[in-house]
């Protein structure tokens, strides 16, 4: 099915790019800058993955005469006559998020069972925190039970090393949550 909005036909051209994993389009039809910091009359596409250029191509290929596409990165994109046209588009900021768990073992504990709750906390956070998504304390749990044979006597987590808190992480709408192996510390 074809789109036929322009924010949608954008985001569906988007979507089609090879690489891109996430798009979030922000449309400012007001004359004033929005709370957001999108300019007025523009729009912002947040991408995840994806080449630059082709990202610019689909934006411009898609977006409507005279509307500023706005966004920290910008591709120079020349029309048919050879002039050349600023196409703004944003990547998410990375938000690095540290955890910190202790754990009580049993015997059904595999032998590498730490590295496997640190994939499965990386994996998690790939496939279910996106662009603007919070990293809710709560959610956590699900991957780290997925590996047998322990229990968690404590689970912090943070924008920052060490972490004390257990609060949900907020993350702004053009931020994305980032999990690494050497963010994850567990003990035994």
């Amino acid at each position: 099915e074809r789109a036929t909005n322009t924010l949608d036909a954008m985001y569906s051209a988007l979507q089609g790019v090879e690489g891109i994993e996430q798009v979030i389009i922000y449309e400012n039809d007001t004359n004033v800058t929005d709370g957001n910091g999108v300019p007025a009359k523009s729009f912002l596409p947040i991408v995840v993955g994806g080449l630059s250029l082709d990202i610019a191509n689909a934006i411009w290929d898609n977006k409507p005469i005279g509307i500023l596409s706005f966004g920290n990165t910008t591709v120079n994109i020349d029309d048919i006559e050879g002039l050349p046209h600023p196409i703004g588009y944003q990547r998410p900021e990375p938000v690095v998020i540290y955890i910190t768990m202790n754990l009580t073992t049993d015997s059904l504990f595999p032998g590498n069972g730490i590295d496997q709750i640190k994939a499965e906390l990386i994996s998690y956070f790939e496939s279910n925190i996106g662009v603007g998504q919070d990293v809710v304390y709560s959610r956590l749990f699900t991957p780290i039970n997925k590996v047998a044979g322990h229990q968690v006597n404590s689970l912090t987590i943070a924008k920052t090393p060490s972490p004390v808190g257990t609060s949900n992480i907020i993350i702004d709408f053009d931020e994305i949550a980032s999990l690494s192996n050497v963010n994850i510390i567990i003990t035994t």
